[in-house]
């Protein structure tokens, strides 16, 4: 059986929710791969497996690693590699970093944290044929101490905000989006 496909997630959204979880590591992965739709190589491995204080220490080559090990040890889900800190300050670092990252470690697509700063790094990667997965609401690679996370989207302009940005990504080629820490009514 084929690893799913985005074309197979996307069509699965309208008749059941769709199933992710984070793994780092080949005994995990072969866990959980036959129980969900998407596996999720985050950048959290910073402060799960390495003890880092946040993720902005994560580097590329610890990235490439733990994503080659979690899709080398995966058959059937979907896999998710997110770009670490400062790999995606411009349109050509971004591509070059997004190419590296999926040609060693095979996974299918790329999550960046977004904000409207970087619209145009999604547009580009898209348009050089890289799937790109965006993540808004709360992006932890701007936090250097979690304590100061908060929930987002608490009131309405934050709602409008972030709705408005989802729409914009989805325009430049964000082909999911991921929200964390946001409120559930938006």
């Amino acid at each position: 059986m084929p690893r799913t496909s985005l074309k197979s997630i996307l069509k699965k959204k309208k008749k059941r929710k769709i199933t992710c979880l984070t793994a780092y590591t080949t005994s995990i992965a072969k866990i959980i791969d036959n129980h969900v739709d998407i596996i999720l190589v985050g950048d959290s491995l910073g402060t799960a497996i390495y003890g880092m204080k946040n993720t902005q220490s994560v580097t590329l080559d610890m990235m490439m690693r733990h994503g080659k090990a979690v899709c080398d040890s995966s058959k059937n889900a979907y896999i998710i590699i997110d770009m670490p800190f400062q790999t995606y300050r411009n349109k050509r670092e971004a591509l070059s970093n997004a190419k590296k990252l999926l040609s060693f470690s095979k996974c299918q697509s790329v999550k960046l944290e977004t904000d409207y700063k970087n619209l145009d790094i999604i547009k580009h990667l898209h348009k050089n044929g890289i799937t790109v997965i965006s993540h808004i609401g709360v992006t932890p690679q701007k936090f250097k101490d979690f304590n100061k996370i908060r929930s987002v989207g608490v009131n309405n302009k934050e709602k409008n905000n972030l709705l408005n940005l989802a729409k914009k990504l989805e325009k430049a080629g964000s082909s999911m989006i991921v929200l964390e820490c946001m409120k559930e009514n938006i």
